[in-house]
């Protein structure tokens, strides 16, 4: 009897504690996925930002979308730093290695005062559905920094599909890949683009 009360014992402790268990936090970013070649030449020094987001992602989460106006903030997938930070170091690797150059700054920056053109970004949408469509809404300005002057503004629309895994780590490379577009359109831009006058 007491033996069979000690195995019930144990049977429960070990079921409350499996009940209990925490589950594993997973941490993401993003990456550049385009090609490594350099297609393109530019000598511009360049300050990328501010870079402006919606309030629903301005969160260490990661956001999915369930359906046209309902969001999954999850809890145990995050992002390895700010989203904006991310944004920001992806696109800067993909315009440096585009227009094969290094001379590409956060802003406002510590290492250089002086820019030739300033990138600021606002995204209004980057979301989508785990093992579906995730989209990139974006609107940006370009400014010579010399004279404050905009130079050019656009926004566009990039989508890509996730992976059929439909994990979150495909859902990141997702995301990935719209920056990657994006990337592509503003090293093209900027590659036909002078030196500013005040350098």
């Amino acid at each position: 009897m007491t033996y069979r009360i000690a195995a019930i014992a144990v049977t429960a402790l070990l079921s409350l504690t499996a009940c209990t268990t925490t589950p594993v936090t997973n941490f993401y970013t993003l990456a550049d996925r385009g090609p490594v070649e350099q297609k393109l030449r530019s000598d511009l020094i360049l300050a990328l930002g501010p870079i402006e987001l919606p309030q629903y992602l301005d969160r260490p989460q990661l956001v999915t979308r369930i359906d046209g106006n309902r969001l999954k903030v999850d809890e145990f997938n995050r992002w390895g730093g700010s989203l904006e930070e991310e944004i920001a170091r992806v696109l800067a690797q993909h315009i440096g290695r585009s227009l094969g150059t290094r001379h590409i700054y956060s802003y406002p920056s510590r290492v250089v005062a002086d820019s030739d053109y300033r990138l600021a970004l606002d995204i209004r949408g980057f979301d989508g559905r785990l093992g579906g469509e995730v989209r990139l809404e974006v609107a940006w300005s370009l400014i010579a920094d010399y004279s404050g002057e905009i130079v050019h503004t656009s926004q566009a629309s990039y989508r890509s599909e996730t992976a059929a895994a439909g994990d979150y780590e495909a859902y990141v490379a997702a995301l990935s890949d719209t920056l990657t577009q994006l990337g592509e359109d503003l090293a093209e831009l900027l590659a036909e683009l002078p030196p500013t006058t005040g350098r």
